[in-house]
């Protein structure tokens, strides 16, 4: 699949050109696939579904974090329109579906989220993976943070994953409520195991989506 726009994008703000620099550098030290601590107790439940005959399975991980400091000049809790959003949803079809919620030692950005942590700029406060079903393209059938094991106290919204006749695409509407409440909501076209970049210049949301085998996806013996 080849999406319209580029991938790995980090938007226009200096937020996201320093994030995007420091995560490539990120890229070449390691390949994000190291394990968790084994004795956090910040795991996600294991939530497990068996997928219907024939559906299209995707692995989604995201890491959601933000920025230490925001400029205090700026009024960045402004909600902005959604990009790539579009009109009201008005098609119909099935809805995206939970099918596994990951552990920890499932996760591909280990790494990534390790040099966030580290370079001072940036906290992450939320880290999940889980495989779902993607919703037809259009109809806005979102999956909750809350359904991926994602509860922290003032952090929100949706995850959406749509499946266009050729490209996939993926979308957040999600909202920090620290002092002031800021605002993701976009949606893009999106490649396998391409890391895409959400990025406001108070949080940011860095994700990956996977192509997974329907074995996959059912519950573990």
């Amino acid at each position: 699949m080849r999406p319209t726009a580029p991938t790995d994008r980090a938007g226009g703000t200096p937020f996201g050109r320093a994030l995007a620099a420091l995560l490539a550098i990120s890229a070449l030290a390691g390949s994000g696939t190291a394990a968790s601590d084994p004795s956090s107790d910040a795991r996600p439940p294991m939530r497990t579904l068996e997928p219907q005959s024939g559906t299209t399975l995707y692995g989604v991980e995201i890491i959601v974090f933000r920025a230490s400091s925001v400029v205090a000049t700026e009024d960045w809790d402004a909600v902005p329109a959604g990009r790539g959003f579009g009109s009201s949803a008005t098609r119909g079809g099935a809805s995206a579906q939970v099918l596994r919620v990951l552990a920890p030692s499932d996760y591909r950005l280990n790494t990534m989220e390790a040099t966030l942590k580290s370079s001072g700029a940036w906290r992450p406060v939320a880290h999940a993976a889980w495989i779902q079903s993607a919703a037809n393209w259009g109809t806005h059938a979102g999956i909750a943070l809350t359904d991926v094991g994602i509860n922290v106290p003032g952090l929100t919204g949706m995850v959406y994953l749509e499946r266009a006749p050729i490209y996939l695409h993926l979308g957040f509407d999600v909202h920090l409520s620290q002092g002031a409440t800021y605002t993701i909501k976009e949606m893009r076209s999106v490649r396998y195991n391409d890391k895409q970049y959400f990025d406001h210049p108070a949080f940011g949301i860095l994700a990956l989506v996977t192509p997974v085998k329907h074995t996959e996806g059912a519950a573990p013996p």
